[in-house]
């Protein structure tokens, strides 16, 4: 009888574990319900930026972060400054954008209020700084060879 139970109690488990997932299910490192923002690994831009080489990666944390490291070639535009809805609109909201953090705390709510502005693609690097280190991608520190002033202030 037990072995009866274990037996019906595994194959329900090898049933629903196999059920494919829903289809609204749609980040790469994630399951984030919406298709404007996309959640993928750091390893996953490298793919991004051969599709397309000039997407832009931006730095949601301060200035002071950024400087202490950051994404080669990426752009700062902290999120927690009051202007960043109006110097984050400067980009084209047709244009794939890239966005990281620290941790994705920061860059999860950028990325809602760059939906709220219209943003068509946003893709979100899960884990932040902390995973892009994880995975042993490249780090810079200093200010980047890209003066964000002209293109985000």
């Amino acid at each position: 009888m037990r072995t009866l139970f274990f037996a019906a109690f595994a194959a329900a488990f090898c049933f629903f574990s196999c059920q494919e997932k829903p289809a609204k299910m749609t980040g790469l490192a994630g399951s984030l319900q919406d298709s404007t923002i996309i959640r993928i690994w750091p390893r996953e831009v490298d793919s991004l930026k051969q599709l397309d080489p000039n997407i832009p990666v931006i730095d949601v944390r301060s200035e002071v972060e950024y400087r202490t490291s950051h994404v080669f070639r990426s752009m700062n535009c902290s999120a927690a400054a009051p202007d960043f809805s109006q110097r984050i609109q400067r980009l084209s909201k047709e244009t794939p954008v890239i966005l990281y953090d620290e941790n994705s705390a920061l860059s999860l709510k950028a990325a809602e209020t760059m939906k709220q502005l219209g943003f068509k693609r946003i893709y979100e690097v899960a884990g932040g700084i902390y995973s892009w280190a994880r995975e042993g991608k490249t780090l810079v520190s200093g200010s980047s060879g890209i003066d964000s002033s002209i293109i985000l202030k």
